[in-house]
């Protein structure tokens, strides 16, 4: 049926009137949307990136182009050091360290303007940071564990178990484990923990395996190696040696000044790089990168103590102690340890951290000077507080990590020394009641303990 004369130019104008009226409706919403001011129209953060390394970001995506945003403008909580750049709609703010583990943080932005407006508005985004995976090695009756598990709680799962093992370290694909044979010679195996698959590493020499560690970037290892036969013509003792995963599986020596391959006192791989340093049997401390074959000299050290979580510097001894070195400068700054609750304080293995401040272990004795108690503080520079005291002084701290944020301290520790007993290991021996305690630097809370040691984050 056809329309009639009337009846098409009023449907057409009925038309037109509704379609008008929802372009200006919509152009109203536009407008106001503008004239309110940008809004957060999505956002982008690496949970797991932001606890793993510094210069990660936060990019807020606003619904139009924004006017230069300053770090006034921003704040963060918790806090944190951070930049700011603004690039069209998005506004990313970079993060001047690890963020800590597990943690809520919240990003506002106050006072953002479009390019073509000046009505400001707020944005505001929270996200939650990763939890890390904590590894272990716990050391039974007729098989040894490598165990995962979290900061809390109490669930673990046993990754790889088999007997004797020394030491293990983390890559990104694979576990490298050294195991100890009955001749007390160590073998190194990479294991991938999702197909089971065992890989045996051919090693340079038959001997023994030590200070293994693997850079954070997760494709190197490096250990030192003594071989079984000592004496005249002894090939490896205590020689450094590094594997990139990247270009096979050949286990090579690091080279020092000369050009020579280098016997070591200690070792570490500064945080996040391949870079390390050594320290030779010579007293001379190396900044060595393996891959260029770069070799920095430091100076004369006595021996190797920690790297700092951020990796610009590292402390060591000297004749007269303690002392810090700043690997950007050079610069050497003796530490001396805060009284803890008024008492002096002696001082042992110390971890600087970013802000200054630093982690050490010290012995403070009682009025008589007949007991001692083994403390682990936190010291500012001026005064100690503690961070882990053995229950009645009963027991003993051999060792700490620091977490790479600086976050968490991870404590090895012997409840009872005076019932003490060794597992008999022909070499890295524990205690068989070893226990690892992670305590919260900023509380001093302990958050869980752990039966075994070798903590990796």
């Amino acid at each position: 049926m056809s329309p009639t004369s009337t009846e098409g130019p009023a449907f057409r104008r009925a038309l037109a009137l509704t379609v008008g009226a929802l372009v200006v409706l919509c152009g109203v919403f536009l407008a106001l949307g503008y004239l309110q001011g940008p809004k957060l129209s999505s956002a982008q953060v690496d949970a797991k990136g932001v606890v793993e390394q510094g210069g990660q970001q936060v990019r807020l995506f606003a619904n139009q182009a924004v006017a230069q945003v300053k770090h006034s403008q921003v704040s963060i909580a918790p806090a944190t050091g951070f930049t700011v750049s603004t690039q069209g709609d998005i506004i990313a703010v970079q993060f001047d360290s690890r963020l800590k583990y597990a943690t809520d943080y919240r990003v506002t932005v106050e006072g953002v303007t479009s390019v073509y407006l000046a009505q400001p508005s707020t944005i505001d985004y929270t996200f939650t940071t990763a939890t890390p995976k904590l590894y272990y090695l716990d050391r039974g009756d007729t098989a040894d564990d490598i165990v995962t598990t979290g900061l809390r709680g109490s669930d673990r799962a046993i990754v790889y178990s088999t007997p004797h093992i020394q030491d293990f370290a983390v890559l990104d694909e694979f576990l490298a484990v050294v195991t100890l044979g009955d001749d007390h010679t160590s073998s190194l195996s990479f294991v991938n923990t999702d197909t089971s698959v065992v890989e045996k590493v051919r090693l340079p020499d038959t001997g023994s395996i030590s200070a293994l560690d693997a850079s954070a970037a997760g494709n190197t290892l490096g250990f030192t190696l003594t071989s079984a036969a000592a004496g005249l013509g002894q090939k490896n003792n205590s020689t450094l040696y590094t594997i990139d995963l990247t270009a096979g599986r050949a286990a090579n020596p690091v080279l020092g000044l000369d050009g020579q391959p280098i016997d070591v006192l200690g070792w570490q791989f500064l945080p996040g790089t391949g870079t390390l340093l050594a320290l030779t049997f010579e007293r001379s401390l190396l900044l060595i990168d393996p891959a260029s074959g770069t070799v920095t000299p430091f100076g004369q050290f006595l021996s190797f103590d920690k790297v700092a979580p951020d990796g610009l510097s590292v402390t060591m001894t000297d004749t007269f102690g303690e002392v810090s070195l700043d690997l950007s400068t050079g610069e050497v700054t003796r530490l001396e340890p805060s009284p803890v609750d008024g008492a002096r304080a002696f001082q042992g293995a110390t971890a600087t951290l970013p802000n200054g401040d630093r982690i050490q272990k010290v012995v403070v004795p009682d009025p008589t000077g007949r007991r001692f108690s083994s403390l682990l503080v936190y010291d500012d520079g001026t005064s100690a507080r503690i961070l882990y005291q053995t229950p009645d002084d009963g027991g003993s701290i051999s060792d700490f990590t620091v977490s790479p944020n600086g976050q968490y301290v991870a404590i090895e520790t012997v409840p009872d020394a005076s019932a003490s007993v060794s597992d008999g290991y022909y070499f890295d021996a524990r205690a068989t009641s070893v226990t690892t305690v992670l305590v919260d630097v900023d509380s001093g809370a302990q958050t869980r303990s752990v039966e075994g040691f070798a903590l990796r984050w």
